[in-house]
């Protein structure tokens, strides 16, 4: 006990001499940028017991300390924290959902303007749209639209924020018949740091439109408000496959990514590689049992070892989205447990015993549970766009697996690999939708031990060093990583750069939003 307060004390020492040369009137400014009240309580600095908390994002890390985090309830209180920030000599950085990898949404000596609970949802009466609010989390959204019969084409993980799903893309487990996220969206109000509200949409500032659609978050301004198009989801079939044998995990993985993206539109699937054991998930869109069970009976990876497999279908959508998380078949409505979708704004669990930061953490159903806490972990992550013309090699992919079973099992490493060849390619700035073949995310727990600490590192330095050379620079920009090999912007937007560069110097030319691996106002082959 007396080691975990010391600590703790020494981390919010550690961020106050971080934060010694922010002005004191920065407070004083955020606050009189809030309505009401409550404005004070809407306040962090590093002064306060909710600090630790506050400046964490799911990711536990002890490299970003803010100079203040600003709790907005209301639209209208982002411009004045904008002009606050400005005035005061720092930086603004908005927060959505705080799953940045590399905690960019909470930069050292930035004022986080966080919008979580900005988290409205009004659903036009024609059921086709939804004006949404850019701080709501991706469970909230569908728990809302759930009301109403409908939903949005987006991911799967609860606590992720829309505009952060948005600004990466918008990778989801529908977008092999759907496309991605960013496709789904009509129009946007954004904050630039000038403090004015514009409307992008394709017919007004157009160029802002296209640009905030994968071209990266927090970088051309703060999102405040997205009108969504809505979609009805039909019943699906659903499959969970599981291999406990570790000599099944190469083969497994091999004909997965041989067989998957080339399967139907409807199929959006994934492989997850773990040190002991594989597993296959998959989501066929509007498809019956039959239909998916014939799929998997073709696929050849019944084929493999001594498979535990599960086909099930009549899931509804809500089923489908928690599928993999909570249950592996498809169950009766009435038997299906959302609870894991109905998140409040900040939607985090404790960090030791790190005091928590609370603001009217109240979800947007009421009928229903509200969700367990969010873990956090010391999230350690890569991530490889594999494409349609330079495809893994098996040698690649055998090495690949076996270097997952080199980490203990305390770091609880795996991959997750999906399939995409995916349809379509809207106007957005997402810049692999065409020959994104698959994407093979790594990930790991970090740990307190430093020497234990220091040998994951380094797994991932090597893996980095192996398989970039092997696949090329593409990744994908919703899973920053700080410590990438090549050029970051190449890596997130490709053939997009100098484009997005010209949308940069018309809205934020003096690059007041930004992060380290955000588009600038130059660029130097632009």
């Amino acid at each position: 006990m007396y080691l975990t307060v010391l600590l703790l004390s020494l981390v919010t020492y550690s961020a106050i001499t971080a934060c010694k040369a922010i002005p004191p009137s920065l407070k004083t400014c955020a606050t009189q940028a809030l309505h009401g009240s409550d404005a004070p309580k809407r306040i962090v600095t590093p002064q306060d017991e909710t600090y630790t908390d506050a400046r964490l994002g799911e990711k536990i890390q002890f490299e970003q300390f803010p100079a203040l985090l600003a709790y907005v309830k209301d639209a209208s209180e982002v411009p004045p924290l904008i002009q606050c920030a400005k005035s005061m000599g720092v930086k603004a950085v908005p927060r959505n959902g705080g799953h940045s990898f590399s905690s960019y949404s909470a930069l050292n000596d930035t004022l986080v303007i966080d919008l979580a609970h900005l988290n409205h949802v009004e659903v036009s009466q024609d059921l086709k749209s939804a004006k949404v609010g850019a701080g709501i989390r991706l469970g909230a959204l569908y728990t809302a639209l759930d009301a109403y019969g409908t939903t949005f084409v987006g991911g799967i993980c609860p606590t992720v924020g829309l505009t952060g799903l948005i600004g990466a893309g918008g990778f989801n487990l529908q977008m092999r018949a759907l496309g991605i996220s960013s496709d789904h969206v009509l129009a946007a109000q954004v904050v630039t740091a000038e403090g004015q509200t514009l409307l992008a949409s394709p017919s007004s500032n157009p160029d802002l439109f296209w640009a905030i659609r994968g071209g990266g978050g927090g970088t051309y301004g703060i999102l405040i408000e997205l009108t969504l198009q809505l979609t009805q989801l039909p019943r699906s079939a659903m499959v969970a496959i599981s291999w406990n044998d570790t000599n099944d995990r190469f083969d497994v993985a091999k004909r997965f990514l041989e067989w998957a993206p080339a399967q139907p539109k409807e199929l959006t699937s994934q492989v997850n590689v773990y040190r002991n054991k594989v597993q296959v998930l998959g989501w066929h869109l509007g498809g019956s049992q039959q239909e998916l069970q014939a799929l998997i009976d073709g696929s050849g990876l019944l084929e493999i070892g001594h498979p535990q497999s599960n086909v099930s279908g009549g899931c509804n959508t809500d089923n489908s989205r928690v599928f993999g998380y909570t249950v592996e078949e498809c169950v009766p409505d009435a038997k299906v447990d959302a609870s894991i979708l109905n998140v409040v704004p900040d939607a985090f669990g404790q960090y030791e015993n790190s005091p928590q930061f609370s603001f009217e953490e109240t979800p947007l159903s009421g009928s229903r549970a509200t969700a367990d806490p969010w873990p956090r972990f010391r999230r350690m992550a890569k991530s490889f766009f594999v494409q349609k013309d330079n495809l893994m090699s098996d040698e690649v992919l055998r090495d690949v697996v076996d270097r997952i079973g080199q980490l203990d099992e305390a770091s609880q490493v795996w991959g997750e690999w999906h399939a995409w060849n995916i349809s379509g390619t809207g106007n957005n700035a997402f810049a692999w939708s065409e020959q994104a073949y698959a994407h093979l995310e790594f990930q790991a727990h970090g740990s307190n031990d430093s020497e234990t600490q220091a040998g994951y590192e380094k797994w991932f330095v090597d893996l980095e060093g192996y398989l970039r050379p092997k696949l090329g620079p593409a990744s994908y920009a919703g899973y920053m990583d700080s410590n990438i090999s090549v050029d970051p912007l190449q890596s997130y937007f490709g053939g997009n750069i100098c484009r997005l560069v010209d949308v940069k110097k018309a809205y934020d030319p003096d690059d007041f939003f930004t992060n380290p691996q955000a588009i600038q106002p130059t660029y130097a082959s632009c």
